[in-house]
């Protein structure tokens, strides 16, 4: 059986919960992410959000870790379901740390705060892939490091992981 099968075959065994229980747990706790810094060329790929938080900018493909699920199958399940992008080994990505990230609003609800514990992961690509748009953005684009490290046009958490993604590539050239 191909390994995207394995993980589905696992997925189907998360819990997903219904709207009022996720807003308790929101209202209540962080939530812990992956997020998928994806690098080619010395460009980050990004989504323009259709859902909140952050709805309407760009932002890296990332979700929370469902319960029971391990950090490599969320970051397979990321890639595959929000890219079309298989990623056979969760390893070849590197940790970048854990961040904290707060919003002042949810998923679920506009007056409900979101604290996520983050667990970003980066890969610098030799070569461009194709990637497929999900559900989740209206649009995919690359964009260059420096200009997304430096510009106010985009998000606090995407100039601070584009300055570690420089900063990584440096000391790895």
């Amino acid at each position: 059986m191909g390994e995207f099968y394995q993980v589905l075959r696992r997925w189907i065994f998360y819990i997903m919960l219904d709207t009022k229980k996720f807003k308790i747990i929101i209202e209540s706790t962080p939530l812990v992410s992956i997020d998928l810094c994806i690098v080619f060329d010395s460009q980050i790929l990004l989504g323009k959000r259709k859902n909140e938080p952050l709805k309407g900018l760009w932002f890296t493909p990332g979700c929370r870790i469902l319960k029971n699920e391990t950090w490599q199958d969320c970051l397979r399940r990321v890639a595959n379901s929000e890219l079309n992008f298989e990623v056979r080994d969760p390893n070849q990505f590197l940790l970048m740390g854990v961040w904290d990230h707060f919003y002042k609003n949810s998923a679920v609800d506009e007056g409900v705060s979101t604290h996520y514990v983050n667990l970003p992961h980066c890969i610098y690509l030799k070569q461009k892939p194709n990637f497929q748009i999900d559900e989740q953005h209206d649009e995919i684009s690359w964009f260059d490091l420096q200009e997304v490290s430096s510009s106010g046009e985009f998000h606090e958490y995407m100039r601070n992981y584009a300055s570690w993604l420089i900063k990584a590539d440096i000391d790895n050239d």
